[in-house]
């Protein structure tokens, strides 16, 4: 898909329980960090597809419009050097798995095509989902990055801590991590393990 789209870094956002998109696989450094840093935003274009199913383009991050979608991510992938997005829905039926998300150093839009190869591309991941491994084939455990997709675990107990100290829901909890990161410029990780181990702690904040 990567090649299909022009795209200089791919990324794999799934959903998980609680209707929380995380992500689980990069191609690269800088897809890495903005995978993450919608992870810790709550916002993006993974974010909106996952939340709406629907094929997303932005044409032009340096644009207005995508700095008035995404008032957070959108100055932090200008800052990378993304100057279009796509991102592809993974989905059967009415069932909202994930999404494709591909960042490009070009303008513009993808060859129909180019869109077109993607989404079979999407297709041939939803395959991958729901492989059933016991019969030997490949399933989504084979391209899942465990070393990336392993420390958003902290963040799961963080928020649960968090939920625990504040007497909210796990939701709630993860959108009190993710505001006290943004405001301190840190990484959603690094304040969820100072969470764990309880050098940060929310109820004076209560």
């Amino acid at each position: 898909m990567r090649k299909l789209l022009e795209a200089a870094g791919v990324g794999l956002t799934l959903a998980v329980g609680g209707g929380v998109a995380e992500p689980f696989f990069a191609t690269d450094e800088r897809s890495r960090e903005l995978e993450d840093l919608q992870f810790t935003l709550g916002e993006g274009p993974a974010w909106e597809v996952a939340r709406g199913g629907m094929l997303l383009g932005v044409t032009d991050v340096t644009s207005s419009e995508p700095s008035l979608r995404w008032s957070m991510f959108a100055p932090e992938a200008i800052d990378r050097g993304v100057k279009s997005i796509i991102a592809v829905p993974i989905r059967t039926g009415a069932i909202k798995l994930g999404v494709v998300d591909c960042c490009r150093e070009l303008a513009g839009f993808p060859s129909r095509e180019g869109q077109a190869e993607a989404l079979v591309c999407a297709d041939a991941v939803i395959a991958l989902a729901v492989a059933d491994v016991g019969t030997g084939g490949p399933g989504m455990a084979e391209v899942i990055d465990r070393v990336f997709a392993g420390h958003h675990d902290r963040v799961h107990q963080a928020a649960g801590m968090v939920s625990a100290q504040l007497g909210i829901g796990p939701v709630d909890a993860l959108a009190r991590l993710r505001a006290h990161a943004y405001a301190d410029d840190r990484n959603l990780d690094e304040v969820a393990m100072d969470v764990v181990r309880r050098r940060i702690t929310f109820r004076s904040e209560s």
